[in-house]
């Protein structure tokens, strides 16, 4: 998952990204990211900001909203593969369940019995009771 982040290089500049944002003002920016506006002024002066605060910043720009979007994209056609091919196995296997019932159940000679039967005599044998 954090092989997902963007590295330094990828990042856009800070004055980049706050014009993509609508360029608020440094006391919204230091609202939104817990810091003291003198900060966010100082950070505005140098076109830099600790990386945590660009990374921040950047998840709500339109290459970073882009990324998390194509991110949900990807993931859900993956799930949705994986649904379809659990589905054509349970498919399959019904179809396997279905062929093997159609056979038939002719019993087995282990099958236990509930209720058993008396065996009816053959015609022409005698049972002797002694």
């Amino acid at each position: 998952m954090l092989n997902r982040l963007p590295t330094p290089t990828q990042l856009p500049g800070l004055s980049a990204m706050l014009d993509d944002i609508g360029n608020p003002a440094p006391p919204a920016i230091a609202r939104a990211l817990g810091v003291s506006p003198a900060a966010v002024r100082r950070w505005i002066a140098q076109d830099q900001a600790p990386r945590p605060a660009m990374l921040a910043l950047f998840w709500v720009t339109r290459w970073g909203l882009s990324l998390a979007d194509a991110e949900a994209v990807n993931l859900a056609r993956l799930r949705s593969g994986e649904a379809a091919a659990w589905r054509r196995e349970a498919d399959a296997l019904r179809l396997e369940l279905a062929r093997v019932l159609a056979v038939g159940d002719f019993g087995a000679a282990n099958d236990a019995s509930l209720f058993p039967t008396p065996q009816a005599p053959r015609p022409g044998l005698q049972l002797v009771m002694a």
